[in-house]
């Protein structure tokens, strides 16, 4: 599904929500789904109900933006506005229940690349997006226009929050997210406020850093940034500590573990056995191909990657697999420079990639 946006928050948020009512259905369902799997979950107690709502507090204080949006939402899909951001808290938080017992978490493969690394020398920024296909037939495209702020085009899903997979303004700033089961999760911003609210508001990787370093954080996922003046970065992103990595030549790679000797510790592998340990051998796959290809990293590369396969455990692109909760549902390439994004809805591996170009106010090329 392709959106367009436009106006204050809440406009845009209705605007979403009427945008996707033909699949009302499947979004309530969706919602019914994971709200009963956190009521339902046998560690639901106190500490998480108390996480949950002063999450909520933080957001309403920090980005009232990003609530005005989810309230927009719920109205054109006639749901109340309380259970429809809780629905969204909810996907992030639930690593407080995740933690405490063993179930397998989202995971996603990114990098970026930059300077003589690149043919080119302009940075590049790449995600594959493995979500629960359940999300398939939800996924978006949307081109938001906010009455205050950048325009942007990002990838996420019906229902969801503005950006809830990543996105690129007309600046020329990308960014995306991977999940990190982590330990470190306390009331604060989740990444769907933090990328929505860099992308509307910053123009360059160091502005953003600046901006996320400088507000309360939730602690789950990590970060991958690039701008148009070439720089690159991975925000390891604790709730209370926070860890950075950046460049203006050479690639970062970052699947879904911490490199911070700070924020490793605190990292939980709860991948089911057969798969344990893959986030280590994608990001070892993916390092060793950047190397290998090093001043030659351009667009076409980064379609092969994403696409390429090395089962059981360093697929990049990740087949459906039994015991597992996610697999790949898109692949993404932001080009900074270019201020445009590549999407490809679905395995990358049997799909093709649509340009989007924002210098052309939006429209797919």
């Amino acid at each position: 599904m392709v959106l367009t946006l436009c106006g204050d928050h809440h406009a845009m948020g209705r605007q979403h929500g009427e945008q996707v009512r033909a699949h009302r259905e499947r979004i309530h369902e969706a919602v019914r789904a994971r709200l009963a799997e956190a009521d339902g979950h046998p560690r639901k107690d106190a500490h998480f109900q108390t996480l949950v709502r002063e999450t909520n507090r933080v957001l309403q204080e920090y980005s009232a933006a990003s609530a005005a949006f989810v309230r927009g939402q719920a109205e054109a899909l006639d749901l109340e506005p309380d259970v429809l951001l809780r629905y969204a808290l909810v996907s992030y938080v639930r690593d407080d229940l995740l933690t405490r017992a063993a179930h397998g978490a989202e995971a996603c493969t990114t990098w970026a690349a930059t300077g003589s690394a690149t043919a080119d020398g302009q940075a590049i920024l790449a995600k594959n997006r493995d979500y629960g296909p359940e999300h398939l037939p939800l996924q978006t495209v949307s081109f938001i226009q906010p009455s205050d702020g950048y325009g942007y085009v990002s990838v996420g899903s019906a229902a969801s929050p503005a950006v809830y997979c990543g996105g690129i303004n007309e600046a020329g700033l990308a960014v995306a997210d991977t999940h990190v089961t982590s330990r470190s999760i306390g009331p604060g911003l989740p990444d769907f406020v933090l990328m929505m609210e860099v992308l509307e508001h910053k123009r360059t990787v160091r502005g953003a850093v600046d901006y996320i370093r400088s507000v309360p954080r939730l602690g789950r996922n990590n970060l991958v940034l690039a701008d148009a003046q070439g720089e690159t970065a991975v925000f390891e992103s604790g709730h209370t500590a926070f860890a950075l990595f950046s460049t203006r030549r050479g690639a970062l790679v970052n699947t879904n573990h911490r490199i911070s000797p700070l924020l490793r510790k605190d990292v939980v592998d709860l991948e089911p056995p057969k798969v344990r340990g893959n986030s280590l051998r994608r990001y070892e796959r993916v390092s060793k191909a950047l190397e290998a290809n090093d001043g030659a990293i351009d667009v076409d590369f980064a379609q092969d990657l994403m696409a390429s396969h090395d089962p059981p455990l360093g697929s990049v692109c990740r087949h459906p697999l039994e015991g597992c909760e996610s697999q790949t549902i898109a692949g993404c390439i932001f080009v900074p420079a270019e201020r445009t994004l590549l999407f490809c809805h679905g395995l990358p591996c049997q799909g093709t990639y649509r340009t989007f170009d924002l210098n052309k106010g939006g429209d797919e090329r």
